[in-house]
């Protein structure tokens, strides 16, 4: 079982630890990429309580309801069990590209991850389901990122986020949120992910790509200025440093039943 775990973006290190020993690798922040050439509000910093005091950025997070956001189920549950964290350990900065300061600051009221989400059904053939809902403590007072599936050939897509922008995941997270340009792929590029069903195969085009701290992050595609789909998020990597292998996200047009459902009820 162990040699089918599949590493996850934003872990703390002994989980990445655990993750490397057996035989995946984690994926990285925006690698080779540039500062965000315009506004996302609908994007957010997830951050958590550090064991030190303070917060600090862990994941990304995509907004999708006024009250609620989503993000992957690897950053906001326990290893290796898969339970909810404490919501009262994460916050999350909408509408700037500033991690730091700015925009609307709001703290999480409930962590809902997909009933299905397993820290091991990568490469077994059973969805990953990585993917959480956020129930935020106050609305967001901005436009949410519609999420859809493109018909057609497969899109260019720009990724976003304040992972680390060093293949070796080193030094700090950027304070400036990071953009770049991709293509979904065929999923069988992404064979050695450990694809399942409900998820997107995503180019990182020879040393871009993501990197630690880019989980939940979006991949998105713009429909018309600053009118932006959401097609996934940020689940896993398959190489062995930040930007040199395919990225896999969660399907969010896949996924969107759910989503509705616990946008309706408040139950996953």
């Amino acid at each position: 079982m162990a040699s089918r775990r599949i590493a996850r973006v934003g872990l703390a290190i002994g989980v990445m630890a655990l993750s490397l020993l057996a035989g995946a690798s984690p994926a990285s922040a925006i690698i080779a990429g540039h500062d965000a050439t315009t506004n996302y509000p609908a994007m957010g910093s997830l951050q958590e309580l550090q064991s030190g005091g303070g917060f600090d950025h862990a994941c990304g997070a995509t907004l999708v309801h006024p009250l609620y956001a989503v993000t992957g189920a690897h950053c906001v549950t326990n290893y290796p069990d898969g339970t909810a964290k404490d919501p009262d350990t994460f916050r999350v900065r909408f509408g700037s590209t500033d991690r730091t300061v700015g925009g609307t600051l709001v703290s999480v009221a409930q962590v809902i991850p997909h009933p299905d989400w397993n820290w091991f059904n990568g490469g077994t053939g059973q969805p990953a389901s990585d993917l959480a809902m956020l129930r935020l403590s106050a609305p967001v007072t901005t436009i949410p990122f519609i999420i859809a599936r493109p018909s057609g050939s497969p899109p260019a897509v720009r990724i976003i986020g304040w992972g680390k922008t060093t293949p070796d995941a080193s030094g700090p997270y950027p304070t400036i949120l990071q953009e770049d340009n991709t293509f979904i792929l065929p999923n069988s590029e992404c064979a050695a992910a450990g694809i399942t069903a409900g998820e997107l195969c995503v180019d990182s085009h020879g040393g871009h790509g993501i990197c630690l701290g880019d989980s939940g992050g979006p991949a998105l595609q713009e429909l018309s200025p600053h009118i932006w789909l959401a097609l996934g998020t940020v689940s896993r990597g398959a190489g062995t440093a930040c930007g040199d292998a395919v990225i896999v996200f969660t399907d969010l047009a896949y996924y969107g039943p759910w989503i509705l459902h616990v946008v309706l009820t408040g139950q996953p």
